[in-house]
């Protein structure tokens, strides 16, 4: 049967929106998934340490601080004005942008040209991918970094097809926030500026409203460097402790393969998408993606910098990846790959989720990643930051024992005297120890803590004395340097937890007063 012209333009105008709709609420429906995952996590694991940090943040609001920028906190009060305490409503926000961030990885794929198999292929690899899996999970700054980067990339894809002022200011404005979240969003201006340098791209240069986008971006991270000129940019200091006790055991070749064990399942899907950007034809109007990979991969691996640091530029090459593979299945006609390409990536990445989110008791993900290390190559999950290995990875062991911590604190602190307890003061070696002792410690009847750890030495020793001190983490021979008496308090053993029988002291008669020992910590705050 003939139909007119316009007759069949029509039907056709009617078919693609139908396709339009039904993939948009396919990634919808993906997304509600992603923002469930985080909350599938076994009972056995709680709060990990760098998340009491970030909440006891949002109870000093700042333009800064020694670890991070200021989002996190605002994020922190917020969260906890909404929604209080509870474990779930902390970890909402993480859950929500991972689920946002997926569905503009599907987005993504459309503005380059991606059907309905293009979008959907780039959001599952996202999904399933162990870095993501990890990355959404917890209430930390990699979260919402991921979220920035993967939005920003997506501005700037549009700018490539129309180079409008509205999107110039739009990706400003969301590279601000980005770098008042965490300062690895300057690693995607560095892209930017060297995708553009590289490429037929460069023009935009020439163009007043890069520089207007560039304008707003710093415009809205300067408080926060304002922060950190007035207190002596603490921000170059971390970054030599780091290099000097983490990052001097990145390697080079370690580093290569974790980018491809991290979302090991879709890692032909990017480097299929990076062969699309950098050298395919097809590819040519998307060459500053590539180019900003490359440069990011170059420079990272020059700085030594930690594998997760890379994290946030996969989404663009699952999406690009995608694209190419499903052009080349129209054009070869080849179908019957969409199921095969799916099965591979949907049942094998299945197999690793535990690896991103411990979705087991204890003793099973242990189990788990003993028989990962032996027969699937997961023994790199278990290198903790040190470089030695063990029996879970850093990120779950920094999940365990933390109120049992805070009971055994409070044990040794109801031995105390009525007078030794007005006047004590709860000393711990490091954030996670005190975070823990300030969310918890209410429900034990505990004093605030305090720390030189991290931003704790910020907010200094407060209306403390230290006429008694109970030391959580401290030696005893360091203890006995500052205080005539020292005792033993309630001894604390969590198996597999990272703070596994941290010591615990009773320290009477100081030596020193409190601000005098508050300025010898000092060197010790990172």
């Amino acid at each position: 049967m003939d139909y007119p012209t316009g007759h069949l333009s029509k039907l056709k105008e009617i078919s693609s929106k139908r396709n339009l709709s039904s993939t948009i609420a396919i990634l919808v429906s993906l997304a509600f998934i992603k923002l469930l995952i985080p909350f599938a996590v076994n009972s056995d694991f709680g709060f990990h340490r760098d998340e009491f940090l970030y909440m006891a943040m949002g109870d000093h609001l700042s333009w800064g601080y020694l670890e991070v920028p200021p989002f996190i906190a605002v994020v922190a009060r917020i969260t906890r004005w909404l929604f209080g305490d509870s474990i779930v409503g902390i970890r909402f926000f993480p859950a929500l942008t991972g689920a946002v961030t997926l569905f503009l990885t599907g987005l993504i794929a459309r503005e380059m040209g991606g059907g309905r198999f293009a979008q959907i292929l780039s959001a599952v690899a996202y999904l399933l991918s162990v870095v993501y899996l990890r990355m959404n999970n917890l209430f930390q700054p990699v979260t919402f970094d991921l979220f920035f980067f993967v939005l920003a990339v997506y501005l700037f894809i549009k700018i490539l097809k129309n180079d409008k002022p509205i999107l110039w200011l739009l990706l400003g404005f969301v590279t601000g926030l980005g770098l008042l979240n965490k300062y690895t969003m300057l690693l995607f201006g560095f892209g930017i500026a060297t995708g553009l340098l590289f490429t037929s791209c460069r023009r935009h240069f020439g163009n007043r409203w890069l520089w207007i986008s560039a304008s707003i971006a710093i415009l809205i991270w300067l408080p926060n460097l304002v922060w950190q000129q007035a207190n002596g940019w603490p921000f170059f200091e971390h970054m030599r402790v780091l290099s000097e006790r983490q990052l001097a055991n990145v390697q080079p070749l370690t580093f290569l393969l974790v980018q491809m064990l991290m979302n090991l399942y879709a890692a032909p899907i990017w480097l299929i998408g990076l062969y699309f950007c950098l050298i395919s034809r097809d590819g040519k109007q998307f060459r500053p993606i590539g180019w900003m990979y490359l440069s990011l991969l170059i420079v990272l691996l020059f700085l030594a910098g930690k594998a997760y640091y890379l994290a946030p530029a996969y989404p663009m090459l699952f999406a690009s990846g995608s694209v190419a593979i499903e052009k080349y299945i129209r054009v070869t006609m080849r179908n019957w790959l969409k199921p095969a390409i799916s099965c591979f990536v949907i049942l094998g990445s299945i197999t690793m989720i535990p690896t991103g989110v411990p979705v087991f008791p204890v003793e099973t993900m242990i189990n788990f990643f003993k028989f990962g290390s032996k027969y699937l190559g997961m023994s790199e999950a278990l290198r903790w930051e040190t470089g030695k290995f063990h029996e879970l990875p850093q990120d779950f062991a920094d999940m365990l024992g933390w109120e049992d911590l805070v009971v055994a604190v409070a044990k040794t602190y109801h031995s105390l005297s009525k007078e030794e307890k007005e006047n004590c003061t709860i000393l711990a070696s490091n954030y996670g120890e005190a975070g823990a002792i300030d969310y918890y410690g209410g429900r034990y009847g505990l004093p605030k803590a305090i720390s030189q750890n991290g931003s704790y030495w910020l907010w200094g020793y407060q209306k403390n004395q230290g006429e008694t001190i109970i030391t959580i983490g401290f030696e005893e021979e360091d203890v006995a340097n500052f205080c005539n008496r020292v005792e033993a308090g309630a001894e604390f053993y969590y198996p597999h937890a990272r703070e596994d029988g941290v010591p615990i002291f009773i320290a009477r008669d100081p030596k020193i007063s409190l601000q005098e020992l508050w300025e010898i910590l000092k060197r010790y705050r990172y």
